[in-house]
């Protein structure tokens, strides 16, 4: 299919396997480096033991969804981890959203200044995406080990920030330079539309652009409207019944695939949290989608050529490295990030 870029190097997109499309291998969400939230995924033998855990079902890749170091992403530690279990890692540049100065995340009890004041302070779009396109073709944070593809996204469900605007725009610059896609954090599946209207505003071809989280807003209307502009979407709920029962996910992807959509929709779990992982005597860990979703998707009618796509086919083609291109310039002008409404 092509190229994609992991932290052990440039691969043949055949080689993923099984592949969870939006995950953390490390993670601090939480605060500075130490603390002890739900959210800290830094700890050196429960994270590999989770991934060795994740290898030992079948599990060929993870899409890191940590970018720089506002989420504790650790490329070092990535390549490590990949070379003991032989399980490919993609990791992501970009940032996942914005916090307005100010505003305390009362989930994780931290309280940074805004994400893009302070990673990217008075720069540009175009110098935003220019540090993009050095973490994808020279390597993350001083390492050789580089980026294969960019998060951005958006913390509202109605409106964006100016910086939101400034990473998605600047993510859509940098996609077209590299030829890495984008995907995007929403909200409970909010505001995806809107982001899209940015991402294609910039000329960037939807099919380089991937929706997570989105089935935490089960509309298929929504859905259906998306994929219809060559997008991809990103399923990463399952099992979670504080959302929905599965019932109704499953129920989107019948429709859907019906609908002649199953070469755009990819399944992941986001097991961002400690309590979600047998080393922390937390639980279901990564293994739900392969032994429980899975299972249950292929007794209710759907084919495993349609399981296929969603875990193997579809991530191997959205995760290649398209062809470049220069990118148009239109959109918005080149504003600073140093605005945050």
């Amino acid at each position: 299919m092509g190229i994609v870029r992991t932290v052990c190097g440039d691969i043949d997109s055949s080689k993923l396997g099984f592949t969870m499309a939006h995950e953390h291998v490390f993670m601090n969400f939480g605060g500075p480096r130490g603390s002890e939230t739900d959210w800290s995924l830094w700890r050196w033998d429960e994270q590999l033991q989770i991934v060795k855990d994740y290898a030992a079902i079948g599990g060929g890749c993870l899409i890191d969804a940590a970018p720089r170091k506002v989420d504790g992403r650790n490329p070092v530690g990535m390549r490590a981890v990949s070379e003991i279990t032989g399980v490919n890692i993609v990791a992501s540049t970009g940032v996942p959203f914005d916090r307005p100065n100010g505003r305390k995340d009362t989930a994780t009890n931290y309280e940074p200044d805004s994400i893009l004041d302070k990673v990217y302070k008075d720069m540009t779009i175009d110098q935003v995406a220019d540090f993009y396109v050095s973490e994808i073709e020279e390597g993350m944070d001083g390492t050789n080990i580089k980026a294969g593809w960019i998060k951005a996204g958006t913390h509202k469900y109605v409106r964006h920030t100016w910086g939101e605007e400034v990473a998605l725009r600047a993510a859509a610059r940098a996609s077209m330079r590299t030829g890495a896609p984008v995907h995007t954090h929403t909200t409970n599946g909010g505001y995806a539309w809107e982001q899209l209207e940015i991402i294609l505003d910039e000329g960037l071809p939807a099919s380089q652009f991937g929706v997570a989280h989105i089935d935490r807003n089960p509309d298929y209307m929504y859905h259906k409207r998306i994929l219809e502009t060559g997008a991809y979407l990103i399923y990463d709920g399952p099992g979670k019944v504080k959302y929905f029962p599965d019932s109704v996910r499953i129920d989107l992807l019948r429709r859907l695939i019906a609908d002649g959509f199953g070469k755009q929709i990819m399944l992941s779990n986001d097991m961002g949290k400690k309590s979600y992982h047998a080393p922390y005597g937390g639980g279901p860990g990564l293994g739900w989608i392969k032994q429980k979703f899975l299972p249950r998707l292929l007794s209710e009618g759907f084919t495993q050529e349609m399981c296929d796509d969603l875990m193997i086919n579809n991530p191997a083609r959205f995760y290649s490295l398209r062809e470049k291109c220069t990118p148009p310039k239109q959109g918005q002008q080149n504003v600073s990030v140093k605005r945050v409404d």
